[in-house]
């Protein structure tokens, strides 16, 4: 129990240091469908395969609005108590656009009959590019038509924790701990990223013996803006109708609905709405989401997080 004990200890000093920081990730508010992108320690919490994908579109009505694919996959190894996982990022806004390939790696302890432990680290590499040419240039002579494209790349390192039973877990995690900062060949700005700190938490409980209610938060910590607090409410009955409703203040509210069409595959749409002054000026953020889930291979514990 003492090496348990410095484990957790190590890990939380490593993350508190970073807390500070901000990072420019962007956050769905369909985060329960893609939490190994910001926690790698979620990589092998459920008992069999699983994947899933996710496209937004958001800020519709917009020329050049994001447009944001994860895809992710984890499960773990054997019957081992190592879980690992890949989460694959593409993100484009307007000329720019960012990729990202990355790898989790997660350890599971079992502290006793009901609790559970994991840890996690994720390693990978981003690529942030921008096309000069698609911008609108107000003195053209000035403009350098050489440019084209520009082409940055960067590594990514982070860590995270899951503690959970059956029924609750609680996260901390910094997906990214580097600062990355991305500049063309006349040293300008670009764009940068500073770690940040994402904490989440959750339970479920039967409404009845197929009925089960999940409500759940995502926070995070960004330096020199207001600490940002993401709700969601989440239903499913008999594990083949699935929705939910989700809240972020002053900022979006949305919901989700997914139907399971087979023992291995969920769909499902989810639309937000833009809260605040811009909400006037778009038609509000579009989701389509597919999860595989393979049958189990050895029977484990659930994780309390998420298990579509």
């Amino acid at each position: 129990m003492k090496s348990l004990q410095n484990f957790v200890l190590s890990g939380i000093l490593i993350l508190s240091c970073f807390i500070g920081h901000a990072q420019s990730d962007p956050k769905l508010t369909n985060y329960i469908f893609t939490p190994l992108t910001f926690n790698p320690a979620y990589a092998g919490s459920f008992e069999g395969y699983s994947a899933s994908a996710l496209y937004t579109s958001q800020w519709v009505g917009f020329d050049g609005a994001p447009e944001t694919l994860y895809l992710s996959a984890h499960s773990k190894i054997g019957d081992s108590n190592v879980g690992l996982g890949l989460d694959i990022v593409s993100d484009k806004v307007g000329a720019t656009k960012e990729n990202r390939a990355l790898g989790n790696f997660a350890y599971h302890l079992r502290l006793n009959r009901t609790w559970r432990l994991s840890s996690g680290i994720k390693v990978g590499y981003a690529n942030y590019a921008i096309d000069y040419r698609q911008l609108s240039i107000e003195n053209p002579q000035e403009f350098n038509p050489s440019l084209g494209d520009v082409s940055n790349h960067s590594f990514v390192f982070g860590a995270g924790f899951y503690l959970h039973t059956e029924d609750f877990f609680v996260g901390l995690s910094v997906p990214n701990f580097l600062t990355t900062q991305y500049v063309d060949e006349f040293r300008n700005t670009l764009a940068s990223s500073t770690p940040n700190l994402f904490g989440n938490i959750g339970f479920q409980f039967e409404l009845d013996r197929d009925v089960v209610l999940q409500p759940t938060a995502l926070v995070r910590v960004i330096e020199g803006a207001p600490i940002s607090t993401l709700y969601s409410l989440n239903f499913h009955w008999e594990e083949k109708f699935y929705a939910n409703v989700n809240f972020e203040y002053d900022v979006s509210v949305g919901g989700f609905v997914g139907f399971r069409i087979s023992d291995q595959f969920m769909a499902g749409y989810a639309y937000d709405a833009t809260m605040g002054k811009y909400s006037r000026f778009n038609g509000g953020i579009h989701s389509l989401v597919l999860t595989l889930r393979a049958k189990e291979r050895y029977r484990r514990g659930r994780c309390g997080c998420y298990t579509y």
